[in-house]
């Protein structure tokens, strides 16, 4: 029987824990980590995060540790691509740069 509530969003294939780990760590240390994953979780990872605008910065930095066989197995298509970005590192310095981001201001809407 399928449950009509149930969420439609994809499972984390690591424990929620490590993810949080991940996503405050600097990219030396998500390499020190993820590397110790099994191949298909380790690409696995990296296609989840990828598909989350606020994760697609680690997604990347993940996918930089997958071989493109993997990720391709995991994501198909989508997969190839990442590992394409993924091996481009100017992408993914500029997204882990976080003084790049362009600060959120609510003062001109407050009037």
């Amino acid at each position: 029987m399928h449950n009509r509530y149930a969420p439609n969003e994809a499972q984390c294939p690591v424990a929620l824990e490590l993810l949080a780990l991940l996503l405050r760590s600097n990219a030396d240390r998500i390499q020190e980590v993820v590397v110790q994953l099994p191949p298909l979780q380790r690409a696995s990872l990296a296609a989840f995060c990828y598909g989350r605008s606020h994760m697609r910065a680690l997604g990347l930095v993940v996918a930089s540790h997958c071989d493109e066989r993997s990720l391709a197995t995991v994501a198909g298509a989508v997969g190839e691509v990442l590992f394409d970005q993924s091996r481009n590192g100017s992408a993914v310095e500029i997204e882990l740069n976080p003084q790049r981001r362009k600060r959120i201001s609510l003062s001109r809407v407050a009037a």
